[in-house]
C-alpha cells in the first residue's frame, strides 16, 4: 500500500494461449507495411517472418511471434529483414516480395548492417540470439556450438 493507492500484480500471460503457447491473437503476428506517403495508403503489407514448426503444419504466412530488430534499405532497393526464425530475407521494396533468403547460425540480434566498400554494397547482421547449430572447426573434425557470428553478404555489383 502507497498513500491512497493499492498495487495488485498478476502473471502476466503476455496474450498467450496456455493451450498452445501461441499469442491468442490470429496470425500474422508480424508483418511489413510500406506506405504510399504521397497518397496516404499503404502500398503493401506482407508476413514477417515464420514459425518453422508451423510452417512444416503448412501454415506459412504467421509472421514471427516476436522480433528483436527491424527492416533496413540498401542504395539498391533492397530490404533487408534478419528475424528471430534464424533467416535473412531480401524484400523488394517496390512489391514486398522476396527476392533472395537464407538461413543464419542462430536467430538474429538488432537491425541489419548496411555499408559500402571499393564500390559494392555488404549486409551484415549479428547472429547471436540463443543456441546455433554445431559448426565445424577449420582444421579438423571437431565442432563447437554457435554462441554468436557476425555474418557479412555482398550484393552484386551493378
Amino acid at each position: 500500500m502507497d498513500g491512497a493507492f493499492t498495487h495488485y500484480a498478476g502473471p502476466n500471460i503476455n496474450f498467450t494461449s496456455q493451450s498452445t503457447k501461441l499469442p491468442a491473437l490470429s496470425p500474422p503476428w508480424f508483418q511489413m507495411t510500406a506506405y504510399d506517403l504521397n497518397n496516404g495508403t499503404i502500398k503493401w503489407q506482407v508476413p514477417y517472418g515464420s514459425v518453422s514448426a508451423l510452417a512444416a503444419q503448412g501454415h506459412a504466412d504467421t509472421g514471427v511471434i516476436s522480433q528483436r530488430g527491424g527492416p533496413v534499405v540498401t542504395a539498391g532497393g533492397l530490404i533487408f529483414t534478419a528475424t528471430n526464425d534464424k533467416k535473412l530475407r531480401a524484400w523488394d521494396e517496390d512489391t514486398g516480395k522476396v527476392v533472395w533468403e537464407t538461413s543464419l547460425p542462430a536467430a538474429a540480434e538488432g537491425v541489419p548492417a548496411v555499408f559500402e566498400l571499393g564500390g559494392r554494397e555488404y549486409v551484415a547482421v549479428c547472429a547471436a540470439q540463443g543456441n546455433g547449430p554445431a559448426v565445424s572447426l577449420a582444421g579438423g573434425n571437431e565442432t563447437a556450438p554457435v554462441a554468436g557470428a557476425y555474418v557479412v553478404f555482398g550484393l552484386p555489383k551493378k
